[in-house]
């Protein structure tokens, strides 16, 4: 399944970073991978692989995630968070 966060922050760099040291958070989350891009305007989005929709989410709302975003400079009430629920081939 995937799911996609999207957020602003005060530097991509620095978010960019600061993303790739939350292993042991993503690990937890049953995150497989994820796919991390940002804009000019310090927009990001990641798009995650995870095995358990029920266990991100837990965890995604957890106090361990809200201080991982605080450390990644990530503006608060920017965070959108997708569901991928279907699939389209054109």
């Amino acid at each position: 399944m995937l799911v996609g966060v999207r957020a602003k922050v005060e530097s991509a760099d620095h978010w960019r970073e600061q993303f790739k040291t939350h292993n042991e958070l993503f690990t937890k989350q049953g995150v497989i991978c994820a796919h991390i891009g940002a804009t000019e305007d310090n927009a990001v989005l990641a798009i995650f692989e995870i095995s358990n929709l029920k266990v991100f989410t837990e965890l995604f709302e957890s106090s361990e995630t809200v201080d991982s975003m605080a450390n990644d400079r990530i503006i608060e009430g920017s965070v959108e968070m997708f569901v991928m629920d279907e699939t389209f081939f054109p």
